[in-house]
Protein backbone atom coordinates (compact mmCIF):
# COMPACT_ATOMS: atom_id res chain seq x y z
CA UNK A 1 0.00 0.00 0.00
CA UNK A 2 2.63 2.63 -1.02
CA UNK A 3 2.78 5.13 -4.16
CA UNK A 4 4.14 8.24 -5.39
CA UNK A 5 0.56 9.53 -5.62
CA UNK A 6 -0.68 8.88 -2.25
CA UNK A 7 -2.19 11.92 -0.34
CA UNK A 8 -1.78 10.41 3.03
CA UNK A 9 0.13 7.46 4.19
CA UNK A 10 0.56 5.80 7.79
CA UNK A 11 3.19 3.12 8.73
CA UNK A 12 3.34 1.04 11.78
CA UNK A 13 0.79 3.36 13.31
CA UNK A 14 0.08 2.35 17.82
CA UNK A 15 -1.62 4.06 20.06
CA UNK A 16 -3.59 3.71 23.15
CA UNK A 17 -5.17 5.12 26.35
CA UNK A 18 -3.44 4.57 29.79
CA UNK A 19 -1.67 2.09 28.76
CA UNK A 20 -3.99 0.18 27.32
CA UNK A 21 -3.60 -0.23 23.44
CA UNK A 22 -6.15 1.01 20.65
CA UNK A 23 -4.83 0.32 17.74
CA UNK A 24 -1.26 -1.58 16.63
CA UNK A 25 0.69 -1.82 13.94
CA UNK A 26 -1.72 0.11 11.43
CA UNK A 27 -0.87 0.49 7.33
CA UNK A 28 -3.35 2.73 5.08
CA UNK A 29 -3.04 4.68 2.23
CA UNK A 30 -5.07 7.10 1.25
CA UNK A 31 -4.47 7.86 -2.65
CA UNK A 32 -6.14 11.09 -4.82
CA UNK A 33 -10.18 9.50 -6.01
CA UNK A 34 -10.19 7.16 -3.18
CA UNK A 35 -13.05 6.78 -1.69
CA UNK A 36 -12.54 4.70 1.86
CA UNK A 37 -15.51 3.25 4.41
CA UNK A 38 -13.83 2.34 7.68
CA UNK A 39 -15.68 0.41 9.65
CA UNK A 40 -15.88 -1.67 12.20
CA UNK A 41 -17.03 -2.82 15.92
CA UNK A 42 -18.12 0.16 18.77
CA UNK A 43 -14.27 0.52 20.45
CA UNK A 44 -12.67 -0.83 17.77
CA UNK A 45 -10.60 2.34 17.04
CA UNK A 46 -12.39 3.82 13.93
CA UNK A 47 -12.59 7.19 15.81
CA UNK A 48 -9.15 7.02 17.41
CA UNK A 49 -7.23 6.37 13.99
CA UNK A 50 -9.40 9.12 12.39
CA UNK A 51 -8.26 11.60 15.85
CA UNK A 52 -4.41 10.94 15.06
CA UNK A 53 -4.74 11.60 11.32
CA UNK A 54 -6.12 15.08 12.22
CA UNK A 55 -3.30 15.84 14.72
CA UNK A 56 -5.43 15.29 17.56
CA UNK A 57 -3.89 12.53 19.21
CA UNK A 58 0.01 11.66 18.86
CA UNK A 59 1.19 7.77 18.14
CA UNK A 60 2.78 5.73 20.69
CA UNK A 61 4.86 4.61 17.55
CA UNK A 62 4.80 4.51 13.21
CA UNK A 63 4.23 7.42 11.50
CA UNK A 64 1.78 9.97 9.41
CA UNK A 65 2.78 11.60 6.40
CA UNK A 66 1.27 13.75 4.15
CA UNK A 67 3.46 13.14 0.60
CA UNK A 68 1.21 15.71 -1.78
CA UNK A 69 1.67 18.55 1.09
CA UNK A 70 -1.75 19.09 2.02
CA UNK A 71 -1.48 21.97 4.84
CA UNK A 72 -3.49 21.86 7.87
CA UNK A 73 -6.16 23.99 7.15
CA UNK A 74 -6.97 22.21 3.40
CA UNK A 75 -8.27 18.92 5.32
CA UNK A 76 -11.95 18.87 5.71
CA UNK A 77 -13.65 17.28 9.15
CA UNK A 78 -17.16 16.47 9.38
CA UNK A 79 -18.02 15.46 13.28
CA UNK A 80 -21.07 13.61 14.89
CA UNK A 81 -23.79 16.06 15.22
CA UNK A 82 -24.87 14.82 18.15
CA UNK A 83 -20.85 15.98 19.47
CA UNK A 84 -22.02 19.77 18.48
CA UNK A 85 -23.21 21.99 21.03
CA UNK A 86 -26.54 23.35 19.39
CA UNK A 87 -26.34 25.96 21.87
CA UNK A 88 -23.48 27.93 20.39
CA UNK A 89 -24.76 31.16 19.75
CA UNK A 90 -24.31 31.42 15.75
CA UNK A 91 -26.75 31.84 13.16
CA UNK A 92 -26.15 28.91 10.70
CA UNK A 93 -24.00 31.38 8.23
CA UNK A 94 -22.02 32.32 10.66
CA UNK A 95 -21.47 29.04 11.78
CA UNK A 96 -20.98 27.73 8.38
CA UNK A 97 -18.69 30.83 7.69
CA UNK A 98 -16.00 29.81 10.36
CA UNK A 99 -15.25 26.73 7.81
CA UNK A 100 -13.52 29.71 6.25
CA UNK A 101 -10.80 30.53 8.73
CA UNK A 102 -8.41 28.12 7.61
CA UNK A 103 -8.52 30.02 4.11
CA UNK A 104 -7.01 32.89 5.78
CA UNK A 105 -10.10 34.89 6.96
CA UNK A 106 -10.78 36.24 10.15
CA UNK A 107 -13.87 36.79 12.21
CA UNK A 108 -15.87 39.83 11.41
CA UNK A 109 -13.69 40.65 8.49
CA UNK A 110 -14.85 37.93 6.04
CA UNK A 111 -14.17 38.56 2.37
CA UNK A 112 -17.00 39.33 -0.28
CA UNK A 113 -15.17 36.02 -1.71
CA UNK A 114 -15.86 34.28 1.87
CA UNK A 115 -19.84 34.90 2.12
CA UNK A 116 -20.48 33.64 -1.60
CA UNK A 117 -18.50 30.62 -1.29
CA UNK A 118 -20.70 30.07 1.84
CA UNK A 119 -23.78 31.12 0.10
CA UNK A 120 -22.93 28.40 -2.47
CA UNK A 121 -22.14 25.91 -0.50
CA UNK A 122 -25.85 26.54 1.91
CA UNK A 123 -27.77 26.56 -1.82
CA UNK A 124 -25.80 22.85 -2.34
CA UNK A 125 -26.83 21.52 0.96
CA UNK A 126 -30.43 22.79 0.63
CA UNK A 127 -30.03 25.05 3.67
CA UNK A 128 -30.40 28.34 1.50
CA UNK A 129 -33.54 29.36 3.06
CA UNK A 130 -32.03 28.54 7.17
CA UNK A 131 -29.05 30.58 6.34
CA UNK A 132 -30.02 33.01 9.34
CA UNK A 133 -31.68 30.89 11.84
CA UNK A 134 -29.87 30.20 15.00
CA UNK A 135 -28.04 26.73 14.80
CA UNK A 136 -30.01 25.68 18.33
CA UNK A 137 -33.19 25.83 16.21
CA UNK A 138 -32.22 23.35 13.51
CA UNK A 139 -33.33 20.12 12.96
CA UNK A 140 -30.47 16.86 13.07
CA UNK A 141 -30.47 16.75 9.75
CA UNK A 142 -30.18 20.73 8.87
CA UNK A 143 -27.60 20.67 11.65
CA UNK A 144 -25.63 17.49 10.04
CA UNK A 145 -25.83 19.09 6.60
CA UNK A 146 -24.44 22.57 8.49
CA UNK A 147 -21.39 20.56 9.72
CA UNK A 148 -20.85 18.95 5.77
CA UNK A 149 -21.43 22.95 4.87
CA UNK A 150 -18.84 23.95 7.63
CA UNK A 151 -16.20 21.65 5.83
CA UNK A 152 -16.95 22.49 2.80
CA UNK A 153 -16.48 26.07 3.10
CA UNK A 154 -13.29 25.93 3.14
CA UNK A 155 -12.35 24.07 -0.12
CA UNK A 156 -10.53 21.12 1.46
CA UNK A 157 -8.15 18.77 -0.28
CA UNK A 158 -9.71 15.83 1.43
CA UNK A 159 -12.84 15.01 3.28
CA UNK A 160 -13.22 13.04 6.44
CA UNK A 161 -16.77 12.59 7.93
CA UNK A 162 -17.32 10.46 11.41
CA UNK A 163 -20.70 8.57 11.40
CA UNK A 164 -22.59 11.63 9.05
CA UNK A 165 -26.26 9.43 8.50
CA UNK A 166 -26.32 8.88 11.94
CA UNK A 167 -29.80 9.51 13.02
CA UNK A 168 -30.22 11.78 10.00
CA UNK A 169 -33.59 12.17 7.87
CA UNK A 170 -33.67 10.54 4.23
CA UNK A 171 -33.38 14.21 2.79
CA UNK A 172 -30.12 14.45 4.49
CA UNK A 173 -29.05 11.01 2.87
CA UNK A 174 -30.11 11.52 -0.50
CA UNK A 175 -28.18 15.14 -0.46
CA UNK A 176 -25.37 13.43 1.19
CA UNK A 177 -25.06 10.62 -1.11
CA UNK A 178 -24.96 12.85 -4.28
CA UNK A 179 -22.49 15.64 -2.95
CA UNK A 180 -19.75 12.97 -2.25
CA UNK A 181 -20.27 11.68 -5.21
CA UNK A 182 -19.31 14.52 -7.09
CA UNK A 183 -16.48 15.57 -4.66
CA UNK A 184 -15.04 12.66 -5.10
CA UNK A 185 -14.64 13.18 -9.02
CA UNK A 186 -11.87 15.82 -7.04
CA UNK A 187 -11.37 14.70 -3.76
CA UNK A 188 -10.64 11.66 -1.64
CA UNK A 189 -13.45 11.24 0.80
CA UNK A 190 -13.02 9.22 4.20
CA UNK A 191 -16.30 8.30 5.62
CA UNK A 192 -16.47 6.82 9.09
CA UNK A 193 -19.98 4.41 9.71
CA UNK A 194 -21.60 1.50 10.66
CA UNK A 195 -23.99 1.96 7.77
CA UNK A 196 -22.07 1.10 4.72
CA UNK A 197 -25.31 0.50 2.99
CA UNK A 198 -26.09 4.34 2.67
CA UNK A 199 -22.85 4.83 0.64
CA UNK A 200 -22.19 1.60 -1.78
CA UNK A 201 -22.47 2.69 -4.88
CA UNK A 202 -19.29 5.25 -3.99
CA UNK A 203 -17.15 3.21 -1.59
CA UNK A 204 -13.83 2.03 -3.47
CA UNK A 205 -11.91 0.76 -0.54
CA UNK A 206 -13.14 -0.57 2.82
CA UNK A 207 -11.33 -0.45 6.15
CA UNK A 208 -12.58 -3.11 9.02
CA UNK A 209 -10.47 -1.48 11.97
CA UNK A 210 -10.52 -3.91 15.20
CA UNK A 211 -7.44 -3.05 16.99
CA UNK A 212 -6.06 -3.78 13.67
CA UNK A 213 -6.66 -2.44 9.90
CA UNK A 214 -8.15 -5.26 7.52
CA UNK A 215 -7.35 -3.58 3.95
CA UNK A 216 -10.22 -4.42 1.18
CA UNK A 217 -8.53 -2.43 -1.98
CA UNK A 218 -11.83 -3.65 -3.99
CA UNK A 219 -14.08 -2.54 -1.71
CA UNK A 220 -15.43 -5.90 -1.41
CA UNK A 221 -16.16 -8.28 1.63
CA UNK A 222 -16.89 -11.25 2.50
CA UNK A 223 -18.28 -12.84 5.84
CA UNK A 224 -15.23 -14.23 6.61
CA UNK A 225 -13.75 -11.33 6.05
CA UNK A 226 -16.29 -9.16 8.57
CA UNK A 227 -15.94 -12.04 11.28
CA UNK A 228 -12.03 -11.82 10.97
CA UNK A 229 -12.46 -8.34 11.47
CA UNK A 230 -15.29 -7.90 14.35
CA UNK A 231 -14.09 -11.25 16.09
CA UNK A 232 -17.51 -12.87 15.73
CA UNK A 233 -19.66 -13.81 13.10
CA UNK A 234 -21.15 -11.01 10.95
CA UNK A 235 -24.39 -10.75 9.12
CA UNK A 236 -25.12 -7.95 6.84
CA UNK A 237 -28.87 -7.24 7.05
CA UNK A 238 -30.70 -4.90 4.56
CA UNK A 239 -33.88 -3.92 7.01
CA UNK A 240 -36.32 -5.86 4.58
CA UNK A 241 -35.49 -3.87 1.20
CA UNK A 242 -34.05 -6.27 -1.86
CA UNK A 243 -31.20 -4.30 -2.60
CA UNK A 244 -27.15 -5.00 -3.03
CA UNK A 245 -25.52 -4.01 -0.21
CA UNK A 246 -21.95 -4.41 -1.49
CA UNK A 247 -20.51 -5.73 -5.26
CA UNK A 248 -20.98 -9.33 -5.78
CA UNK A 249 -18.21 -11.56 -5.25
CA UNK A 250 -17.01 -15.26 -5.11
CA UNK A 251 -17.18 -16.99 -1.55
CA UNK A 252 -13.24 -18.17 -1.57
CA UNK A 253 -11.83 -14.44 -3.29
CA UNK A 254 -9.08 -13.50 -1.78
CA UNK A 255 -9.00 -9.81 -1.05
CA UNK A 256 -5.82 -7.90 0.54
CA UNK A 257 -4.90 -7.54 3.83
CA UNK A 258 -2.36 -5.37 5.51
Amino acid sequence: MSGDDAILEVRGLSFGYDREPVLRDVDLRIGPRDFLAIIGPNGGGKTTLLRLILGLETPWRGTIRWPSGIARGAIGFVPQFSTFDKNFPLRLRDAVLTGRLGRGGWIGRYTRADHRAVAHTLERLHLGRQADVPVAELSGGQLQRALIARALAGEPEILFLDEPTASVDVETRQVLESLLAELNQRIPVVVITHDITSFAAQVKQIACVNRRLFYHGSGRLSHADLAEAYGCPVELIAHGVPHRVLHEHAGDEAAAHE
